[in-house]
């Protein structure tokens, strides 16, 4: 878990200029305001079969997503291995070998860290210490000492190298501005990525450095020791290229984590994706600065399904069959809203719990191939609904469907319940179909009703 971020004036500032804030660029409207709430549960109908079309064996599955999981599990077996195979493009961690067996495409990332090493642990990609101490030995002109940081105001020798704790393991820093710390990381790194697609470093924020640096002989702050990861960065691409690295920034949108971001070419956002955040445009528009400039994004929710399925009472299921259905449906309606016209550099990972079998968790209506964003998304009513909660209802229309996406606003208690609902109605001249988030999909609508923090996917009944 990280702490919460916060976001670079800049960015804030750059909605104003990055989203339309309607097709017309006209005011925002209020919806229509239910004065009576009833839950109203999409019927479950077959799916046309024209609609998960371009499905491919192969990465990427499929034309219209890119999809991503953390592997962090450890009751496969061969059925679901294999299925896991037919449904990511990319995995983090687990075994390399293992997924191409089932993918030969499929895009691996071994686990690492990149600014610390674990006391006391012997393993290459975390805890490299003995592994570093042989290769300075077999390269005398750097000295070993020179590649940590030390703790400002003593000497700097390995009694006072800057030492902390985190989830459990002790760590030392390393200096990524001394050369011997830059070869010797590279080196490291070819090893790792040797047979695979590149590597993943977590914990790489400018948080997690600012939180655990303190005073250092070598920099005069953490910002300062950040810049030197973009030079370390830079070497290590150069080193693997054209291999993947991919940085574990979570929440964080400083300047630091931008231009980290941008010479790594790759980020996994832990958390960033979440339905009881007001502050998701914000979010959108960070993640369309770095897919803009070649960055490719791993989109991640906060909340599993575990997590949901005890959420009943404050965040009922609303339209969905299961509230677990509702989160998801939103939080595949914000991956749309963030969406590139390709989604080659943008990836979906919707759990981020591993002790159940993926194919249990699976939402369905990912595969649903609703083409490509034929305009940017755009800011179509504002305003409160019958319990006082503010909102601003967002859209964005597909080749094939229509995204509806209603954004909780303010940083107080919220409500998510049928008490919330407002009625949304539906451009005419279309046959609008709701997409379920199980692959099912409802009866023809010419409105919808969405409570506080829900989504929607209107089918084009004329595109099926």
């Amino acid at each position: 878990m990280r702490i919460t971020s916060f976001a670079l004036a800049a960015v804030i500032a750059a909605v104003a200029c990055t989203d339309s804030t309607s097709p017309k660029n006209s005011a925002p409207h209020s919806a229509t305001v239910d004065s009576v709430a009833k839950p109203g549960v999409s019927a479950a109908l077959v799916a046309p079969a024209s609609l998960f079309t371009a499905y491919k064996t192969s990465s990427s599955h499929w034309t219209h997503i890119t999809t991503m999981m953390t592997d962090f599990y450890y009751s496969w077996t061969p059925t679901e291995r294999t299925w896991a195979g037919q449904h990511y493009d990319f995995a983090m961690s687990g075994s390399g070998s293992a997924w191409r067996a089932v993918n030969p495409t499929v895009g691996h990332l071994p686990y690492a860290l990149l600014w610390t090493t674990i006391v006391g642990s012997t393993s290459l990609a975390s805890g490299y210490y003995p592994d570093m101490k042989s290769w300075f030995a077999a390269h005398p002109s750097y000295p070993l000492e020179k590649a940590f940081v030390h703790k400002k105001g003593y000497p700097a020798d390995s009694a006072h190298r800057v030492y902390y704790n985190h989830w459990g393991s002790n760590r030392w820093a390393i200096n990524p501005a001394d050369p011997g710390a830059i070869a010797y990381t590279v080196n490291r790194v070819q090893r790792i990525t040797a047979g695979e697609s590149g590597v993943f470093f977590d914990e790489a924020a400018s948080g997690d450095m600012g939180a655990h640096l303190g005073s250092m002989t070598e920099f005069t702050s953490s910002i300062s020791y950040n810049a030197s990861i973009a030079k370390l960065l830079r070497a290590i691409r150069t080193g693997i290229s054209p291999k993947m690295i991919m940085l574990n920034t979570a929440e964080y949108m400083t300047p630091a984590d931008s231009v980290n971001a941008i010479t790594a070419g790759a980020v996994h956002l832990e958390m960033f994706n979440n339905f009881k955040y007001s502050g998701m445009i914000q979010r959108w528009v960070w993640i369309g600065k770095l897919t803009n400039l070649g960055v490719f994004v791993d989109f991640v929710s906060l909340y599993s399904s575990q997590d949901l399925a005890n959420m009943t009472t404050s965040y009922p299921r609303g339209n969905s069959a299961t509230n677990v259905q509702r989160a998801k449906l939103w939080e595949l309606a914000s991956y749309y809203l963030a969406v590139p016209t390709s989604p080659k550099l943008l990836a979906l990972q919707l759990e981020n719990q591993w002790n159940k079998p993926y194919s249990s968790l699976w939402t369905k209506a990912q595969e649903a191939n609703i083409g490509h964003p034929t305009a940017i998304r755009y800011q179509a009513a504002s305003g409160k609904d019958p319990l006082g909660n503010s909102y601003i209802l967002y859209k964005r229309d597909f080749d094939r469907a229509l995204v509806v996406l209603r954004l909780q606003q303010g940083w107080g208690a919220q409500t998510y319940t049928d008490g919330t609902v407002i009625t949304v109605p539906l451009p005419a001249g279309e046959t609008w179909i709701p997409l379920n988030a199980d692959g099912t999909v409802g009866t023809a609508v010419t409105s919808i009703r969405l409570r506080n923090s829900e989504a929607a996917i209107l089918l084009k009944g004329s595109k099926m």
